[in-house]
Parts: C-alpha cells; sequence; structure tokens
C-alpha cells in the first residue's frame, strides 16, 4: 500500500515541470490532485507556483496595454472616411496639359523606336525571321 501511495505523489521536479500547465488548466484532474497534493506539502513548490503566476500577471498586463495602444481611438474612422474624400492628383492628372501631353507622346515614341532598333539589331530576344 504504501508503494501504492509513493507512486501517486510527484516530486518536486515532476510537479515543476507540471506547474505552468497547472496555471492554465491543461493538466488532468488526477495530475491536479497530486500537485495541489504535493504543494500543500512543499514550500520550494508553492513559491515556484508564486512566482509563475506573478509573472503570468505581469505578461497578461504587458499584453493587454499593448493591445489597447494597438486600438485606434473612435475618432480614427471619422478621419479616415474624411480622408477618402479628398482627391490627390495622380500620375495621369499631368496629362491633362497640353505640353505634358505632347512630351509624354515623344517620351513613348522613343521608347517604341529604341525597342524596335534593338531588337531589329539582335540585343533584344524575340522571334526573327
Amino acid at each position: 500500500m504504501s508503494e501504492e501511495k509513493q507512486e501517486a505523489n510527484m516530486n518536486c521536479t515532476e510537479v515543476s515541470e507540471l506547474l505552468t500547465a497547472y496555471l492554465d488548466n491543461e493538466v488532468t484532474q488526477k495530475e491536479r490532485q497530486e500537485i495541489e497534493s504535493h504543494l500543500a506539502g512543499c514550500p520550494r513548490c508553492r513559491k515556484e507556483l508564486e512566482e509563475l503566476r506573478s509573472a503570468q500577471k505581469i505578461l497578461r498586463g504587458a499584453l493587454k496595454t499593448q493591445a489597447d495602444d494597438a486600438n485606434p481611438p473612435p475618432q480614427s474612422w471619422t478621419r479616415f472616411e474624411l480622408g477618402l474624400g479628398i482627391q490627390r492628383p495622380s500620375f495621369l492628372f499631368l496629362f491633362r496639359r497640353r505640353k505634358w501631353r505632347i512630351i509624354g507622346t515623344i517620351i513613348i515614341l522613343a521608347l517604341i523606336i529604341t525597342l524596335a532598333v534593338l531588337w531589329g539589331v539582335g540585343i533584344l530576344p524575340g522571334v526573327r525571321s
């Protein structure tokens, strides 16, 4: 009978390995009872458990603070919607002016001619007859 009792009791190493799972309620009912039984008579493991609880509490607080900081204030959506209504000129805006249309046309023609010449002399790959 004493052997069965010894097998049921956990030692400090076993309890230490399970303390985080114990705090997160991820142990079986049998393990929970054995851990609690061990903790009742072991001040060293109780101290380790309290240190883990404290660290967990600090970590949760830090994560909550980060999450709160990550949430934008309520007026952010209103500012975002207002920003959508603002017309910003695009690159194509330049082509509304006659001068830029002429310059753009010249640049495009120069590129087409350059590509045709490069292809004709064999610098650019392609199908040639």
